[in-house]
């Protein structure tokens, strides 16, 4: 356990330093130079630094950090698990205790099978992210176009105004 949160902090700490020097940088040069692929890989290799590579720190920071405690959990179930399953294996049949121990051991193992459902949903998510923010990187805003949320009396409604060139 300590070995995991030793190393949950030296991930943090690189993130942390990956985000100020990312936010020195010009954000209009490294966009460029961004394809969705890069974003992918990275993503796979440390949750959220895809996100980073394509310049959404916000998002980055959420990723990682849900997947950093996702993991916790997961790794903090499995270690319940164990001791409840040494507890198991060692009573005795007759013991009443047994029954109590394979409880507490399914328990668990329950809690840890869905957290690990989640961190491969996160997981998941942020790959899909990462190469669809790498894609939409090189998509540039102009000013010609704005949207306004309108109060009307019966309702709320949508403008859109568009300038033709």
């Amino acid at each position: 356990m300590h070995l995991l949160k030793s190393s949950l902090s030296l991930l943090g700490s690189l993130l942390a330093s990956c985000l100020v020097a990312h936010a020195s940088a010009d954000s209009s040069a490294v966009r460029d130079s961004v394809t969705p692929l890069g974003a992918l890989w990275r993503s796979a290799v440390l949750p959220g630094w895809g996100q980073l590579y394509y310049g959404s720190v916000p998002k980055a920071a959420l990723v990682f950090g849900a997947c950093a405690a996702v993991g916790s959990i997961v790794a903090w179930n499995n270690a319940r698990f164990l001791d409840a399953d040494r507890r198991y294996q060692q009573y005795d049949s007759t013991d009443s205790r047994k029954t109590l121990a394979l409880r507490e051991r399914e328990f668990y193992r329950d809690q840890r099978d869905v957290a690990a459902l989640w961190l491969v949903a996160i997981y998941a998510f942020n790959l899909m992210d990462a190469y669809v923010g790498g894609e939409m990187a090189g998509f540039r805003l102009d000013n010609s176009t704005h949207a306004q949320l309108v109060l009307f009396p019966g309702g709320i409604g949508l403008v859109v105004q568009r300038q033709l060139p």
